[in-house]
């Protein structure tokens, strides 16, 4: 048996303003404050960092290439409190060196880009993110993938202290209490592979009815999916375990993610006829609206409204993963996100109402439904040509 390599796949995001906190003693929530002076103050007295606290020395940019697991979320609220993950392993953000996220929020995976400006020990400072791109699987309740989702935009500032990381929301909204992501299993075994160039995505093959996903890399393990013949998984990684190898996955789109034995898996084909690998940094291109190709596109933006023209860009970074800018005719941006030739989501927020992603095919033509909003996507704009 060939041993089969799996790995973490993601997009997104960026920012501005200043907001830095201070740590008290004995675990109470930290002060916020959102001046710049106050900023160097606090950072003034953060004790240096050293290996034994699990925070690189780097001052210079001390949060590349780390990896966080969501400790607790500190409100200021005293109705609400703190609220701690059920399962911090299943809320993960890896600051990758080149500037973007991934973030695993429970059975949702979200990607994007990150940006600070340190204070001058490199310990405080400002923190952002963008809006992220995210898969919608409904999680089971409490659902914290939404409520992170929803507030990372308003993340402005961070801080190191103690071994952990805090982003600090503007306003004095709350604090997002991380600590390092050391467990061997997902750290050390799952390999860098946007970089090692790996496979993006999975295909089940190889197995009569359906292929199990179990909750560990183990036969023992307690079954939360089935997956037919045929379908396509995104490749986070691989674990050793019982003298096989198991991916880590996640269908497509989304929905709960497991491990499934590599043995019943090749690397899929998209649309195009390529084999996708490497990241996807279609998003983060597009935000900086660095697109491939440019055109109109038939959108109505109100139930029972004409369909017009709006203006778009798309991103493309092969095997049908692309990222479409329509820009809608009061003058605001929809992003609509494929994979592997498929639409799997949008830009949506809170401020819109999260409104119901819908999408059908007719031919080579994606009609895409954003609530009342409606948009005619033909493939040639994702796949190019």
């Amino acid at each position: 048996m060939k041993p089969h390599i799996c790995f973490l796949v993601s997009v997104l995001t960026v920012g501005t303003m200043l907001l830095t906190v201070e740590i008290l003693p004995g675990g109470e929530i930290p002060k916020m404050t959102n001046t710049a002076s106050a900023a160097t103050e606090s950072a003034a007295s953060v004790p240096k960092a050293h290996a034994g606290e699990g925070i690189p020395v780097d001052t210079r940019n001390p949060l590349a290439g780390t990896k966080w697991r969501l400790l607790e979320i500190q409100s200021m609220d005293d109705t609400i409190g703190t609220v701690k993950p059920k399962n911090p392993s299943l809320f993960t953000m890896r600051l990758n060196s080149d500037g973007t996220v991934n973030m695993r929020l429970d059975c949702n995976s979200a990607s994007g880009t990150w940006i600070f400006e340190p204070s001058d020990d490199g310990l405080s400072g400002r923190f952002e993110f963008g809006s992220l791109a995210a898969t919608r699987a409904l999680c089971s309740p409490p659902n914290l993938d939404e409520r992170v989702l929803a507030q990372a935009k308003y993340i402005r500032g961070y801080l190191l202290r103690g071994g952990k990381l805090y982003l600090s929301l503007m306003a004095d909204g709350g604090i997002y209490a991380w600590e390092p992501d050391t467990d061997k299993s997902s750290a050390a075994n799952v390999p860098a592979a946007p970089e090692d160039g790996r496979p993006r995505n999975w295909i089940v093959t190889g197995v009569s009815r359906a292929l199990n996903l179990r909750e560990q890399p183990t036969i023992t393990a307690r079954i939360v999916a089935s997956y037919a013949p045929g379908t396509i998984l995104d490749n986070l990684g691989y674990q050793r375990g019982e003298d096989r190898i198991w991916c880590d996955v996640q269908q497509l789109g989304g929905g709960p993610r497991g491990y499934v034995a590599a043995e019943f898996l090749k690397p899929a084909v998209s649309p195009d006829g390529s084999v996708a690998t490497g990241p996807d940094d279609s998003a983060l291109r597009a935000g900086q609206g660095d697109f491939d190709a440019t055109g109109q596109i038939p959108c109505a933006q109100y139930l029972g409204q004409p369909m017009t023209q709006c203006n778009f860009g798309v991103a493309r970074v092969g095997g049908g993963y692309a990222t479409v800018v329509i820009t809608k005719p009061n003058g605001r941006s929809r992003a609509i996100f494929f994979r592997m030739g498929r639409p799997i989501g949008s830009n949506t927020s809170e401020a819109d109402g999260y409104p119901e992603f819908r999408a059908t095919k007719e031919n080579d033509l994606h009609i895409i439904r954003i609530g009342d909003e409606r948009y005619e996507i033909p493939d040639a704009v994702v796949l190019g040509g």
